[in-house]
C-alpha cells in the first residue's frame, strides 16, 4: 500500500512495479555497439539490482527468493521475452534489515540501517564512514563512481578524474555558464560513459527507494550531481594530460 501511494506521488522508483508485477523493464540505451571495452549498462548494475530485489522480496521456504523479470535492452539481446534474475543478499553484518523496519521504524539505529543497507546493494559497506562524512550529492557520487570502477575493468585513471573534477566544479556553475560552454569536438566514448553514469543514477534512485529513503530523492538527481557538456570537457583535458590543478578550475 505504501509503494502504491508513492508510486501514484512520484516518490519512488520502480518499486512497486517490482513488488506488484515482478516486473522491471528499461528499454532505451545510448550505447555504443562497437565499444566492447565496456559492458551494456543493463549488465553493469545488474549485481546491484539483484542485491535490491533481495532488500524488497522475502525469501520463501528453503532461502529461495521470487524470481524477477527482466525487459533490460542491451547489445545482444533481442528483447524477446523477460530474462528471470535471482535476487541475491547483499553482504550486510546481522543479514539484511526486514522491509517493515526499513521502511516503518523510526530512530537513529534505523538511519544507519537504511544507510548501511543501501551501501551493501552497491558493495561499499566498508567504506560507510567516509561517504557519510561528505555532503549527500557527494556520497551518492561517489557511492555511483566507486561501484563503476568495480564492474567495468577498463576505466582509466583519467576517467576516474574526469568524473571527479564534475562533481567538483559543478556546483560553482550557473546553467547560463554550463549552457554556454563550447567543445571543438564530442568524444563518443566520453557520450558512453556519461550515459552509463546517468543510468546509474536510476539504480540509486532505486535503491534509495527500497532502503527506506536514506537520501533524499533530491539529492540523487542527475542535475545536481552532473553534466554532460562539462564531463565531455573534462575527460577531454583530463585524457590530454591536464594538470589537475586546471582540471579542477584551480579550486
Amino acid at each position: 500500500q505504501l509503494a502504491k501511494e508513492q508510486h501514484i506521488q512520484s516518490e519512488n522508483y520502480t518499486i512497486f512495479n517490482i513488488l506488484s508485477n515482478g516486473k522491471i523493464e528499461c528499454s532505451n540505451s545510448l550505447e555504443d555497439e562497437c565499444d566492447t571495452e565496456i559492458p551494456g549498462q543493463a549488465l553493469i548494475y545488474r549485481p546491484a539490482r539483484q542485491h535490491i530485489y533481495s532488500v524488497l522480496l522475502e525469501s520463501g521456504k528453503g532461502g529461495a527468493y521470487p524470481l524477477v523479470k527482466e525487459w533490460f535492452v542491451y547489445f545482444g539481446n533481442p528483447l524477446q521475452q523477460p530474462e528471470l534474475i535471482q535476487p541475491v543478499q547483499p553482504s550486510i553484518p546481522g543479514g539484511t534489515p526486514n522491509l517493515k523496519t526499513l521502511w516503518f521504524a523510526k530512530g537513529p539505529d534505523v538511519e544507519k540501517q537504511r544507510y548501511s543497507t543501501f551501501l551493501a546493494c552497491f558493495h561499499l559497506h566498508a567504506e560507510m564512514e567516509e561517504l557519510q562524512a561528505l555532503e549527500a550529492p557527494v556520497a551518492a557520487f561517489c557511492c555511483l563512481l566507486a561501484y563503476l570502477m568495480m564492474q567495468v575493468s577498463s576505466l582509466s585513471l583519467e576517467d576516474l578524474n574526469a568524473f571527479v573534477a564534475v562533481i567538483l566544479c559543478l556546483k560553482g556553475k550557473t546553467a547560463a555558464q554550463l549552457a554556454g560552454l563550447q567543445l571543438a569536438q564530442v568524444d563518443s566514448r566520453a557520450v558512453h560513459l556519461g550515459a552509463v553514469f546517468v543510468r546509474g543514477l536510476t539504480t540509486l534512485l532505486m535503491a534509495n527507494s527500497a532502503c527506506g529513503f536514506p537520501f533524499r530523492m533530491d539529492d540523487l538527481m542527475p542535475w545536481e550531481v552532473f553534466d554532460g557538456k562539462l564531463f565531455q570537457e573534462k575527460y577531454q583535458q583530463s585524457h590530454r594530460g591536464c594538470s589537475l590543478e586546471q582540471l579542477l578550475e584551480g579550486n
